[in-house]
């Protein structure tokens, strides 16, 4: 509350300020006191302070330009360092698991056919039913996670598929959600990347019965934007291009996943903006892809309500409000729990 308030009175000064400076270039008008209405002159304070931010930004984009046309100016996210390229790489797949006893057998079956799949990791992150079993009918290599939560469950699904010595590392869910063919529209960029995420708010690739509705359309598009401000670059106004932010299913090279996996710290839902930018802050380079997204099979386990929604929404941008780019932070594991999720 206090924060706010002192926000509020900042903006106010602000406006004031610049309404001054707007009427001496003859922009505005100056408020007379006593005599005009509080509303009127409310508006006017916030009309400079909107007239100014623009003049602000378009005369840092002129400078830029100019600077760049002049200098030649090549700082920035370019393509640098040469990666080994990815020739019939070996892949690992880790799918995270809460009571998905319906959809993980499929889900292990459609991920083992892939090409260069050669493991499928479940992580049994305190299932009540038989999802565990379904998994490994399937094929699939079942790990458990005792601390509940998405984020120690992909995790624990990351350190596992490192331990198996695979070239890349593809994260996904075991709810049905992801099609294991979306491996083949991510792995060719890791030529040239050190991790992709997919992109789950392309629309002709979500079916129409996904929870991708406005809220969370919306809602990871705009965090997904703040987290490119929080790795600013000037020329390609950020140096990752992203559009939405919570989506699951990544694949990273095996070197960039093992000099990120001890940085790791996050175990709540917001996990999947915490490891982009713990890669970023590494200087790992980092791309977006559509991916198909499908209807859930069962029933949410993350955002399975409004409220729920909301508080990991907020929790994620809190998170990249606060996350410390320019310093390591060690892990933190917590104590084993059983407690539901």
């Amino acid at each position: 509350m206090v924060v706010g308030v002192l926000i509020f009175l900042a903006l106010v000064l602000a406006g004031a300020g610049l309404n001054l400076v707007s009427g001496a270039v003859g922009l505005g008008l100056i408020p007379e006191f006593p005599g005009w209405e509080w509303s009127f002159i409310a508006k006017n304070y916030i009309a400079d302070l909107i007239l100014w931010v623009i003049v602000a930004v378009l005369l840092s984009a002129l400078y830029r330009i100019i600077h760049d046309r002049l200098t030649r100016h090549r700082a920035g996210p370019f393509m640098d360092t040469i990666r080994r390229p990815l020739s019939s790489p070996r892949i690992a797949v880790a799918l995270t698991a809460y009571n998905d006893e319906l959809s993980i057998g499929d889900a292990v079956r459609d991920f083992r056919a892939q090409p260069g799949v050669e493991t499928v990791i479940v992580v049994d992150n305190n299932c009540r039913d038989a999802t565990a079993d379904r998994a490994r009918e399937a094929g699939a290599v079942v790990v458990p996670e005792p601390n509940q939560g998405y984020g120690w469950a992909c995790q624990r699904g990351l350190r596992a598929a490192l331990e198996t010595g695979a070239d890349v590392i593809v994260l996904s869910e075991g709810d049905g959600t992801f099609a294991g063919r979306g491996i083949a529209q991510m792995v060719p960029f890791l030529d040239d990347a050190d991790m992709v995420v997919g992109n789950r708010i392309t629309a002709a690739l979500v079916h129409r019965q996904s929870q991708m509705d406005s809220f969370f359309v919306w809602g990871n598009q705009l965090g997904a934007k703040l987290l490119q401000l929080r790795f600013w670059d000037w020329r390609f106004l950020g140096k990752v291009r992203l559009s939405d932010l919570g989506c699951t299913y990544r694949a990273i090279r095996r070197e960039a996943l093992a000099e990120i996996i001890d940085e790791l710290s996050v175990g709540g839902n917001h996990f999947s903006p915490h490891m982009i930018m713990v890669s970023m802050r590494k200087g790992h380079s980092v791309v977006e892809v559509p991916i198909r997204f499908w209807p859930r099979v069962g029933v949410s386990k993350g955002a399975s309500s409004m409220p729920k929604a909301v508080g990991i929404g907020v929790a994620m941008l809190w998170h990249i409000l606060t996350f410390p780019t320019g310093q390591r932070r060690p892990a933190v594991q917590p104590q084993a729990s059983t407690a539901a999720k």
